[in-house]
């Protein structure tokens, strides 16, 4: 018997309702093929699942438990994914301290990296609406880079909206690179025509295009296609301030 018919096997096996294995052997399917099957094997997660099943669905909803267990998929999903990326992403305190050269990003890049520091877009929120640029916006303030991140390509942006909660919340800063390759489970800021800059979660990572996904199951995925100035950069650490410079 190979590895996901033993799998299967144990979801039958559980104890509950005819609806309740339905429900676990439909979101089994949708963790295993999305290679987030480990956490869904604890015995805890499907303790879980049987609370979830019958404290928020409503009779309707139980009696058709293909759409019901498609939501508690959808929200289980983006609960692992969501704890994954956050606990493999840096959380580094830093320092403001006022630009030593004002202009946008490109004019300043080399001289903030050169002290220790990256420029920091504040005034425009990674969700901003279309029509203004990242990389016009004046840099009036550099964020010393927390030890182990110094280098050529660090950019400070502020996030916005609750998409990417809970490893994200709109006001916390985050530090990108311009120059690291972008890879599947990765976050990226990424540039979406009709909805300016957006911080989300790699989940399919093509050649030519890339899924980008958010950790609030309230905001479906979407493509973006591979072409010059679609990514900005990857998010490489989350900055708390620390203090700030005189």
């Amino acid at each position: 018997m190979n590895g996901r018919n033993q799998k299967h096997s144990y979801r039958q096996d559980v104890g509950g309702s005819d609806d309740t294995n339905s429900l676990i052997r439909f979101l089994g399917d949708a963790l295993d093929a999305s290679g987030d099957c480990s956490a869904y094997e604890d015995d805890r997660f499907l303790a879980w699942l049987e609370r979830e099943v019958h404290g928020r669905s409503s009779d309707a909803d139980r009696q058709s438990s293909t759409r019901a267990a498609q939501q508690i998929a959808k929200r289980a999903q983006a609960r692992i994914r969501a704890s994954r990326v956050a606990g493999a992403l840096p959380a580094r305190s830093f320092i403001v301290r006022p630009a030593a050269l004002v202009g946008n990003f490109d004019h300043v890049a080399r001289a903030a990296s050169e002290s220790g520091c990256a420029p920091w877009v504040e005034s425009l929120a990674v969700a901003a609406g279309t029509g203004r640029e990242i990389w016009d916006e004046p840099c009036e303030q550099w964020v010393e880079l927390p030890t182990g991140f110094a280098g050529a390509g660090n950019l400070a942006l502020t996030v916005t909206g609750d998409s990417m909660t809970p490893c994200l919340e709109s006001g916390d800063v985050i530090l990108v690179n311009t120059r690291k390759a972008v890879t599947r489970d990765c976050m990226v800021v990424a540039r979406r025509a009709d909805n300016g800059y957006v911080v989300k979660h790699v989940t399919r990572c093509g050649r030519g295009a890339l899924e980008l996904s958010s950790f609030n199951s309230a905001y479906e995925p979407f493509v973006i296609d591979r072409v010059p100035g679609a990514v900005v950069g990857v998010v490489i650490a989350k900055l708390v301030r620390d203090g700030e410079a005189s």
